[in-house]
């Protein structure tokens, strides 16, 4: 008997074991990055709009550091397994997103786009849901992001009355309505994307409260 084949085997065991840590070794220092800058953003919802620019400012740093672990990812993915391997990092990209869009508005009052995503995290958003040549962040990632901004804004309008900027909420409103139709446009097949697309009548509802 050639016992080579189970010499060979447990290479191949070896070799998926080390990719898996260095997989969830990204995730995880990604996902401590996002709590942390997810942190400092929630500051903004107790100061008023001329201040928001500074908290931006402030999660700086982080950005640098998910980008840096989002490269890592990408060099231990071949585009061939990129969705085999997809669903243990897709969360923390989600959410690494929706800190884009939070902070994009925060800053400039508006929606972040693509190519926003693209120059805070690295990587390009799949916006043409092309085959896989190299590591990107997938449209649904970006999507999910920009659905989890509908619930900071709830809570920004709501914490603006708190702070006496009376006129934000209005702007807010006006803002997520538009946002809410750009979303009614869109077709979407992905079962989670349309539950929490689902959910968002209710943000809208807190904020025109």
């Amino acid at each position: 008997m050639d016992l080579q084949i189970f010499i060979d085997l447990q290479d191949k065991f070896d070799q998926e074991t080390s990719l898996y840590e260095g997989i969830n070794n990204a995730i995880k220092e990604m996902d401590r990055t996002c709590r942390l800058a997810s942190a400092k953003l929630t500051k903004a919802h107790s100061l008023p709009q001329e201040q928001a620019k500074d908290v931006t400012e402030s999660i700086k740093p982080q950005f640098v550091t998910i980008k840096q672990y989002i490269g890592e990812l990408s060099q231990l993915i071949k585009p061939e397994t990129f969705y085999r391997y997809h669903d243990r990092w897709t969360n923390v990209l989600q959410t690494a997103c929706a800190l884009v869009a939070f902070s994009i508005y925060l800053a400039e009052s508006r929606l972040a786009t693509p190519a926003d995503v693209e120059e805070y995290l690295g990587f390009k958003v799949n916006t043409e849901n092309a085959d896989i040549t190299v590591f990107v962040i997938t449209l649904e990632e970006y999507l999910h992001g920009i659905i989890s901004l509908f619930n900071e804004l709830s809570r920004l309008a709501v914490n603006s009355v708190i702070v006496n900027d009376v006129k934000r909420p209005q702007h807010i409103s006006a803002f997520a309505s538009e946002l809410y139709s750009g979303f009614q446009l869109l077709n979407l097949k992905n079962d989670s994307l349309r539950r929490r697309f689902d959910s968002i009548k209710y943000d809208i509802k807190r904020i025109e409260e």
